[in-house]
């Protein structure tokens, strides 16, 4: 055979092997959910079905591409899902332990797959436990004391005893309990759907969504040059058609932008998907009742935001089981129902998602908080008084934690700093709202995405900055006799609540004469739980920008995360709103 001939069939193999990855790594995440509602309708027949075709199907393609330590765990997975089907066993908790291990078992085989790694995870136990749950699944108990270092030849003993299922007999099973008009169906419309979608590298949408950037920020330049032109040929007809034109391309770019954007959306269930079988898991071994509630799965955010949202909200749910919902005996007597509720809620407002976790559980107390705030040296002006929300906003200090002990779920105090580090990351806003003895409930607010952004320009020293919108509550002009000072920090009182005051341009270290007027403009800004003023000369306009590296000149400037070329052709900073807020993280009030 032609070295060529070969080349080209072995690209075709690794072709196959990459979409067998992805599309099993997608069945595998969705079969999690699946084994949580079956465990709530263990007699549900259409579930069973739905969980054998899918392990039946994974077998079946591994099996095409060689992968035999995929097919051993798989076949006998499916041995058990038979069992349930034909109900010769049941779909116990325990039952539903072992399958669960054996479909995590599979991801690892699949991530040895994809890293094109060697055998990393050791088959035989899983094998072991599912041969067993065959012979004998009014045993589990034997079943689940079976450890990886466990002299296993008694169990190979019983395993051999099991019946194997040929293929044969199990295909037969599986067409017997379709109906074939659904079937049909069903194959037409997967056939239809395949034509319609096209799996494209993200990188070659990265470089679209690059040249659109380019694209954006011409349309702003033309439109500043086309203003000034105008303003010098009033009534040119000539100039007026010159100007319809450039509209309409500014109307083409748009669009095109948001097209682009839609390309780089996924629905946010892709990370919602994983939190049903976590919560189960948790919820088990912390001995507690809990029902997750999950809206709004088909919200739509951008792939490099979405990247960051898995390990906030892990840590927000197995915070709310660990310290918001209460154990069953203690739900009764409070008059609650036995069994906990957290709900997990996503939604599109304006420019940005907001994604809510909320409980019904034991709330946040301020006075706990206040307490071991004080203790740590976190609130060093014994005289200041906080409201409850600035109190509860230690919970995301460092280190801090209210558990008397460490649990291999939380207590360590580092959960709630990894939610502040990566939502502030991507500018995003957390806000809690929590009441003693009725629950807890905390917003993450995050933009859509982080490529083109919009800004508000200001003014300082005569150069203009870009502050990115997405972290700006609100703006104001304030009377320089309203600023208050508390330990030399000036504070500002903004509905009662004490905000810390920023002049950017100290924060940039710019050598600037003092503006002698009675007033100031004042930038609000939040990062994740914390805010803070920002002092600027005068506030510009809103612009949609494109952020780019500014190189190593400025990597020593915290403070500047980009830059962006303005319409005027000038080249505008764009400021990192978490850098100005966090050099205030050791100020006495917030």
């Amino acid at each position: 055979m032609p070295d060529e001939m070969k080349d080209e069939m072995q690209d075709e193999m690794q072709e196959l092997i990459k979409d067998f990855v992805v599309e099993t790594d997608e069945v595998l995440e969705g079969l999690d959910q699946c084994f949580v509602k079956l465990e709530e309708s263990p007699g549900d027949l259409g579930l069973i079905n739905e969980i054998f075709r899918a392990v039946h199907s994974i077998k079946g393609s591994a099996g095409f591409l060689g992968f035999t330590r995929l097919v051993e765990v798989a076949h006998q997975s499916e041995n058990v899902l038979n069992k349930l089907r034909q109900k010769d066993m049941q779909a116990t908790s325990e039952t539903i332990d072992i399958i669960l291990e054996s479909i995590d078992v599979l991801k690892i085989l699949i991530t040895e797959i994809k890293d094109k790694a060697g055998a990393r995870v050791e088959i035989n136990t899983i094998k072991t436990k599912l041969s067993l749950l065959l012979e004998y699944s009014a045993s589990l108990e034997a079943v689940c004391g079976v450890s990886d270092t466990a002299d296993i030849s008694p169990i190979n003993r019983a395993t051999t005893l099991v019946e194997p299922v040929s293929e044969k007999k199990l295909d037969i099973v599986s067409s017997n309990e379709l109906q074939e008009n659904n079937s049909e169906r069903q194959i037409a419309g997967a056939d239809q759907e395949k034509e319609q979608t096209l799996r494209i590298d993200t990188n070659r949408l990265d470089h679209v969504m690059d040249l659109v950037g380019e694209l954006v920020l011409s349309r702003n330049r033309l439109s500043k040059i086309l203003s000034d032109i105008e303003a010098l040929y009033e009534g040119d007809e000539k100039i007026k058609t010159l100007i319809e034109t450039a509209s309409n391309i500014s109307l083409i770019t748009t669009d095109i932008q948001l097209s682009v954007m839609k390309m780089r959306m996924v629905p946010i269930r892709k990370v919602f998907n994983k939190f049903p079988r976590m919560v189960r898991d948790i919820a088990r071994k912390a001995n507690k009742k809990i029902n997750l509630e999950m809206y709004g799965e088909a919200t739509e955010i951008d792939k490099s935001v979405i990247e960051e949202l898995n390990d906030p909200l892990v840590h927000l749910i197995r915070n709310s089981i660990d310290h918001g919902i209460e154990s069953p005996q203690e739900r009764l007597k409070k008059g609650k129902p036995e069994a906990g509720t957290i709900k997990l809620n996503a939604y599109q407002e304006g420019n940005s998602i907001v994604i809510q976790i909320e409980d019904n559980g034991k709330g946040i107390d301020p006075s706990v908080i206040e307490r071991k705030a004080r203790e740590r040296g976190l609130i060093r002006n014994q005289d200041i008084k906080l409201s409850p929300k600035e109190i509860i906003a230690y919970i995301f200090e460092p280190g801090f934690s209210t558990a008397d002990k460490v649990t291999d779920i939380s207590g360590r105090g580092v959960g709630m700093d990894v939610v502040k580090t990566n939502i502030g990351r991507i500018n995003g806003i957390i806000d809690v709202n929590s009441e003693v003895g009725q629950g807890t409930q905390i917003a993450l607010k995050i933009p859509l995405t982080l490529a083109i952004i919009q800004v508000l320009m200001v003014k300082v020293d005569g150069e203009i900055y870009a502050l990115p919108l997405a972290s700006i509550l609100e703006t104001f002009r304030v009377s320089k006799s309203s600023i208050k000072y508390i330990d030399g920090q000036q504070i500002l009182n903004v509905r009662d609540r004490l905000i810390p005051l920023i002049k950017l341009s100290d924060a940039l270290e710019l050598n600037c004469e003092e503006v002698r007027k009675d007033w100031v403009y004042v930038v609000l800004m939040a990062i994740a739980e914390k805010k803070v003023g920002v002092i600027v000369d005068e506030l510009c306009h809103q612009e949609e920008v494109v952020i780019k590296p500014v190189g190593t000149y400025f990597s020593d400037i915290k403070e500047v995360s980009g830059a962006t070329i303005t319409g005027d052709g000038k080249v505008g900073l764009i400021l990192d709103p978490g850098s100005l807020i966090y050099r205030q993280r050791d100020l006495t009030a917030v």
